[in-house]
């Protein structure tokens, strides 16, 4: 039996998606407008079906067509969530309503659907193109407190969020997501801006597996981001210290949040801040956590995110949640943010053998290449490579992971000006 994967990472848990549904027994198939947007696919086993996967009028007959038998429809892309789901429905195959996968696609509408329910919530607005914008911002900015934050409501990695300290800085935050026509897979953009309160808080992120009303809570994730006015995730620590009633009050809010959403199905990663004893829903993802979490979590405690993922879409029964837990992390090789607004020219990376050999360290990957043009991250395209550990004790793996990321120099020359 297939499983068709609408579009995937191009990076991280993707490719290794292909090579766990293979281990399943099922022959992954890539389905695809640009196979050369890939590296590394031809050693992963998948089928290529090159079509119009941004067609979704016509996709799931094509898919049917070309593809035979299938076992289901599934997809590691944001951008292709809902895609998945609309034609996984159409087509009878599991997964869940295309209605819950878009209104978590959309931060504007799980901001509505969750702020009816009663849930913890920022105070928000929606701006976007069609009316003066600056008018639009500013009618938003008289019940919001700066500093607010702006965010595209349709996209991924950190692009476009900002921390605005000014009514001028949020209009220009704003304009910026406005004008952008369409996004990196070359869909066209919702070109709107949710407008936020600022949430200032802990950062987490839950892992969760559903099946119906059961939400169950695979474990919660620590995050560490950049410091304003961009949130890049620069490492992850889980399990999370937090004391027993935090952690209730966490699961508590995101099984609400998914229940209000309508998700019944799979792997979900719900972002979310801990403030005053409250759990506030950040972002609802319907798909698996990027950021290499996956890898993270099995290395903690055996559990396979992406495996349930998988499993969830071809409708084979899901393996239990774990129950022990060891601390692991992840820590993410960043520019340095003395390079400012300006860019340079990364030539090489050096100590990573220092780097690997720290007691603790399990990998050590660059992803940039030699000749890449770097910053300070603005988003998580803008992170440069990784170092994952584990240890006995939270203390331990921070200090592995510090000295992993302390051994690895990155060599830059200034760039020569534009491209």
């Amino acid at each position: 039996m297939n499983l068709v994967f609408v579009e995937s990472n191009t990076t991280g848990s993707g490719m290794r998606a292909f090579a766990k549904a293979t281990a399943l027994g099922l022959t992954p198939v890539l389905a695809t407008a640009d196979p050369s947007r890939y590296d590394g696919l031809a050693g992963t086993g998948a089928r290529i079906v090159t079509c119009d996967t941004n067609d979704e009028e016509h996709l799931a007959a094509r898919l049917a067509a070309l593809v035979g038998d299938l076992a289901g429809v599934t997809t590691t892309s944001e951008f292709y969530v809902t895609t998945a789901a609309r034609v996984a429905a159409e087509l009878g195959l599991p997964g869940n309503p295309p209605d819950a996968v878009a209104a978590c696609r959309n931060k504007g509408a799980m901001r509505r659907l969750l702020t009816a329910a009663h849930l913890p919530s920022p105070i928000f607005r929606l701006v976007g193109a069609g009316r003066d914008l600056r008018t639009q911002v500013l009618f938003a900015l008289s019940c919001i407190a700066l500093p607010c934050v702006v965010k595209p409501v349709d996209d991924t990695g950190s692009l476009g969020v900002v921390l605005c300290s000014t009514a001028r800085e949020a209009v220009t935050a704003a304009e910026a997501v406005v004008s952008t026509a369409t996004n990196v897979r070359g869909q066209p953009a919702a070109r709107a801006a949710l407008v936020e309160g600022y949430l200032n808080g802990p950062e987490f992120s839950l892992e969760m597996l559903s099946s119906g009303e059961r939400h169950e809570c695979v474990g919660i994730v620590a995050k560490r981001v950049t410091s304003p006015p961009n949130f890049v995730e620069r490492g992850h620590v889980f399990p999370a210290v937090l004391t027993e009633d935090e952690s209730a009050v966490l699961v508590d809010t995101a099984r609400r949040a998914l229940g209000v959403v309508g998700i019944t199905h799979g792997v979900t990663h719900i972002e979310m801040k801990l403030i005053g004893g409250r759990g506030y829903i950040v972002e609802i993802n319907a798909r698996p956590a990027g950021g290499m979490i996956p890898e993270v979590v099995a290395r903690s405690c055996g559990f396979d995110l992406l495996d349930a993922h998988l499993r969830a879409a071809a409708g084979l029964p899901p393996r239990p949640c774990p129950r022990t837990y060891s601390p692991a992390g992840i820590a993410f090789l960043l520019a340095p943010e003395c390079l400012g607004e300006g860019e340079a020219v990364l030539r090489d990376v050096g100590g990573v053998a220092e780097a690997l050999a720290v007691p603790g360290v399990d990998a050590v990957t660059i992803t940039a290449a030699p000749g890449a043009r770097v910053r300070p991250a603005r988003s998580s395209y803008d992170r440069l490579g990784y170092a994952i550990a584990h240890a006995a004790t939270h203390t331990e793996l921070d200090l592995a992971l510090d000295r992993a990321l302390g051994s690895l120099r990155l060599l830059l020359d200034p760039t020569m000006g534009p491209a």
